[in-house]
């Protein structure tokens, strides 16, 4: 999946090797910061920006929380353990839906400009309609039960 995303314009680390039957993986290093030791609202819009340049290629990441941006000289997204293909809103809301639960808690004192930052950056590239869209569908699965908070 990462070769998929390099297609889609989103930095990621080369992979030499890979052996599934003995869970081998030699990839490129990637210099620079983990994201979440770092993160500001222009490295959030940059974060908003590449997911949606995998959402539009039906590029689901699984597992997108500020852990798995590096920002250096480039900005690069890792670990794509958990990515699959779907072009399903509910797949991108969810995506969403865990950027912002880590910009939640892990980035809590600049959460609110993060995210307003992440969603211009989604929305630069997706458009108003469809980022509209799967916000929409982001506030739906905040409603239900395992999301909802009790007040």
């Amino acid at each position: 999946m990462c070769s998929a995303a390099k297609v889609a314009g989103v930095v990621s680390p080369f992979i030499y090797f890979m052996d599934p039957l003995h869970a081998e993986i030699i990839m490129e290093f990637v210099e620079g910061n983990n994201m979440k030791d770092v993160l500001t609202s222009q490295l959030s819009y940059k974060m908003g920006v590449y997911t949606a340049l995998l959402h539009i290629n039906n590029i689901i990441h699984g597992d997108l929380t500020t852990s798995n941006f590096i920002a250096g000289k480039k900005i690069a997204l890792i670990d794509f353990g958990l990515s699959y293909y779907s072009n399903r809103m509910e797949d991108k809301a969810v995506d969403i839906r865990l950027v912002k639960q880590a910009f939640s808690s892990a980035h809590i004192s600049i959460f609110e400009d993060a995210f307003a930052s992440f969603t211009k950056g989604y929305l630069s590239v997706t458009g108003e309609k469809k980022t509209h869209k799967v916000l929409e569908n982001v506030e739906e699965i905040e409603k239900r039960g395992r999301y909802a908070r009790v007040v």
